[in-house]
């Protein structure tokens, strides 16, 4: 029987199925403070699928988790201007490996044993610090046995206590939106049964622990329709959502858009039925002219409609719903005295074709609900001007133009930054064919950047029941037996979700570890900052010049962050 091999490596350094374990070591030695959670990832090679594979970890205490991490694949890399390379025939530079892989990701955990599916496997060890009073190291020894034969490690944990505080009203704002329908499918339970809401409620502890502390509730979730067409809130069912965030650690919420862009292309029978079937001479050209005709169209879009009714904002319908929502929302709010934690949507990203009917929609919204911030992900800023109190362009339209987005917050209005399936390239994002340190920089971001107080990304549950793990990443967008693929509707691997379907509770992942750990840093920075401003400058001059400007290496990272500890709890 071929001997298996075991060894460490940081958790932030990607790994994949083919990683071979003679890269690892049998000792690491990581550092953290109270209130973190220090970790380690081990790399199985040469397993026998079948056969269990157990660990065992002695140390100073047993206040320790074990995840086995499972893999997802990246089917087409990130494209280097947007979405995937497909779209735009733009090869990038910057991915951590070329597509087709499979990369570990997912964190799901088990207690002492597990069965291997193949030859080779991947576990994570999570271990939190508490109650450090002054500098100490802790050691671990790690047992991990295979048909007969046991392999031991060593992690070496270097406590500081310095101590970070929990997500909450007074830290970093930051959100990830629910897609609810997708959580029911994945869960096969009826949406608003008792069991969602239990799962649910899961989900938003899960993201609590990953620091966010800002809740989105989409609009159409809790707007039904009455016997006329109209829109009406569901007071009930949005108290019952509140509750629930808030009872979960949640500080803020966030309301959905009340509208969205009218694409006909959206409506893909209709699209269909527009072809030239005669001429098409393959499948693939259908495809071909799906991704060019929906994205010539999302640029230039002028219209859009209110997404409970569906009613175009050019009708008096249209005017009249969107006036009705905002008005049954403002009403809740003043009644239970949210006012003060909520933020509004009007119109998920838009751009300068979309600008004439933002307008009109941002001038009935604020005229229903006087007082409540306008927040939102947009695609550019001039000539948006004067209709936002709380700017999110993504990071990379923020770093490209900074003098417009510091000109507006000079006039006393805010700035928070958003990814989603761009930027791509080199700048920092969340998706699974980049380095994970670059969520650990989007925690940094507002140290560089003093402006940012807060961070959105869309896609926190957005996957399907049918392959759950397949399908949140670079994803064919038809359904399981229609046979013309619309590339176009690709997304990023990884953009669509950060948190996934396990057995009755959600899965985090590496990304959203990473993101978490950058958070916490910010925290350290934030503290080190008031007394030694100098030491914080000269920390991000080494390691996080720009959002497309920073280090790699995760061994560089990992020594300054033990002298941000060292500073910290000094000071």
């Amino acid at each position: 029987m071929q001997s298996f091999n075991a060894s460490l490596f940081d958790e932030l350094t990607p790994i994949y199925p083919d990683t071979d374990a003679a890269e690892g070591t049998d000792s690491y030695r990581v550092a953290g403070c109270n209130g973190t959670f220090t970790g380690v990832h081990i790399m199985l090679n040469g397993l026998v699928p079948g056969i269990p594979v157990s660990v065992e970890i002695q140390g100073p205490h047993r206040s320790y988790k074990t995840f086995r991490l499972r893999a997802l694949p990246v089917e087409v890399n990130t494209g280097a201007k947007q979405r995937t390379e497909y779209l735009k025939d733009d090869v990038n530079e910057n991915v951590i490996r070329r597509a087709p892989f499979m990369t570990y990701d997912v964190l799901e955990p088990f207690f002492k044993i597990f069965q291997p599916l193949y030859t080779t496997a991947a576990i994570a060890v999570k271990i939190p610090i508490e109650y450090c009073r002054k500098q100490r190291t802790q050691t671990f020894q790690i047992s991990v046995t295979h048909a007969g034969i046991t392999r031991r490690l060593t992690l070496f944990i270097d406590e500081y206590p310095a101590s970070i505080p929990k997500a909450g009203k007074d830290t970093f704002k930051y959100v990830n939106w629910f897609t609810l329908d997708h959580i029911a499918e994945a869960f096969n339970c009826e949406k608003w049964s008792p069991r969602f809401f239990i799962i649910l409620e899961r989900y938003m502890r899960a993201a609590v622990f990953s620091r966010q502390n800002v809740y989105n509730i989409e609009l159409y979730e809790v707007f039904d329709l009455d016997k006329n067409g109209r829109p009406r809130l569901n007071e009930k069912r949005l108290t019952a959502i509140i509750n629930l965030a808030r009872r979960s650690g949640m500080a803020y919420l966030q309301g959905g858009a009340f509208t969205g862009r009218l694409c006909p292309t959206s409506d893909n029978d209709s699209f269909y039925q527009s072809l030239d079937h005669e001429n098409i001479q393959n499948p693939d050209e259908i495809g071909e002219a799906f991704k060019l005709a929906a994205f010539d169209e999302f640029d230039h879009v002028t219209e859009a409609k209110v997404l409970t009714s569906g009613a175009p904002l050019s009708t008096e319908q249209g005017e009249a719903d969107l006036r009705s929502m905002a008005a049954q929302l403002y009403a809740y709010l003043q009644k239970n005295n949210l006012c003060d934690i909520w933020t509004q949507c009007c119109l998920d990203e838009p751009n300068e074709a979309l600008e004439p009917v933002y307008r009109k929609i941002n001038r009935i919204v604020r005229a229903e609900m006087p007082g409540i911030e306008l927040l939102e992900p947009t695609l550019v800023g001039s000539p948006l001007e004067d209709t936002m109190d709380i700017w999110c362009p993504t990071v990379a339209e923020y770093e490209e133009n900074q003098d417009f987005y510091s000109s507006r917050i000079a006039k006393g209005e805010k700035l928070w930054v958003y990814t989603c399936l761009t930027p791509g390239a080199n700048y920092c994002n969340r998706l699974l064919d980049m380095e994970r340190l670059r969520q650990v920089w989007l925690g940094w971001s507002p140290m560089r950047y003093p402006d940012i107080s807060g961070y959105l990304h869309w896609g926190g549950t957005f996957y399907q029941k049918e392959g759950v793990y397949n399908r949140q990443t670079a994803f064919f967008s038809e359904n399981v037996l229609e046979f013309h693929p619309k590339y176009a509707m690709f997304l990023p691997a990884g953009d669509g979700c950060i948190f996934f379907p396990g057995h009755n509770f959600p899965l985090i992942c590496t990304r959203s570890e990473a993101h978490r750990i950058g958070l916490e840093d910010l925290c350290l920075l934030t503290q080190l900052n008031q007394s030694c401003p100098e030491k914080v400058q000269s920390m991000l001059d080494r390691v996080f010049r720009k959002f497309c400007d920073f280090e790699k290496d995760v061994t560089v990272y990992r020594k300054v962050r033990k002298e941000l500890l060292e500073a910290v709890s000094q000071n």
